[in-house]
């Protein structure tokens, strides 16, 4: 029987709880969401089979055009590329499970993914996200992100690779201009967590 507990990188930090910052006078409160599990997902978009036997597996539609997401009580399906996704799935919490959530999706998905031709990835364990919300949000993340995140041009559902402060990030927008996640490997996290509280304090 296992007894091991499952850590964030940045445990000694949010375990303080968030952080509330104010960037031009808007509030912004940051925080961690830590230990979820994720499975990179290698298909083929133009096989209604594959696209339906995920739906079917996941309980997510998989987004077809770029940038996009499916967002759900399930988790969210991220697009990184014409035949690559990434599936979060919610936290599991710090006590090791085996088979965990991410076990138990990935049999789900292979099952379902029978004769095709795919790639499943489990990677969670490899990053974790930062959560970026409230009115100044937009405005802390664009001092060190070179993408146009006000709303017009990054709405809710929004997803985009790319980097903040030197640190490459997945980013997802759930509410525009409000609210974001940033997913980023684990030993870019406490460098970035900082480096936002510093440009919070700006």
């Amino acid at each position: 029987m296992f007894n091991v507990v499952l850590e964030s990188p940045l445990a000694a930090i949010t375990g303080q709880g968030p952080r509330v910052l104010s960037v031009d006078g808007a509030s912004v409160t940051l925080g961690e969401l830590a230990l979820c599990d994720m499975l990179n997902i290698r298909g083929n978009a133009a096989d209604m089979g594959f696209v339906q036997a995920v739906q079917q597996a996941t309980g997510l539609a998989l987004p077809l055009a770029a940038n996009t997401a499916s967002l759900g009580e399930a988790g969210q399906l991220l697009w990184l590329g014409p035949d690559e996704w990434l599936l979060k799935l919610p936290p599991s919490g710090d006590h090791y499970q085996h088979p965990g959530p991410a076990e138990a999706m990935e049999a789900s998905l292979r099952g379902a993914l029978v004769g095709q031709h795919v790639s499943l990835v489990p990677v969670g364990h490899g990053f974790t996200t930062l959560t970026v919300q409230g009115a100044g949000a937009a405005n802390l993340l664009a001092r060190g992100c070179p993408l146009d995140l006000h709303p017009r041009a990054f709405a809710a559902g929004a997803v985009a690779q790319s980097h903040v402060a030197k640190a490459g990030a997945t980013i997802v927008c759930l509410e525009a201009g409000t609210h974001f996640e940033l997913t980023v490997r684990r030993s870019f996290a406490d460098y970035l967590y900082r480096w936002l509280c510093e440009a919070g304090a700006a």
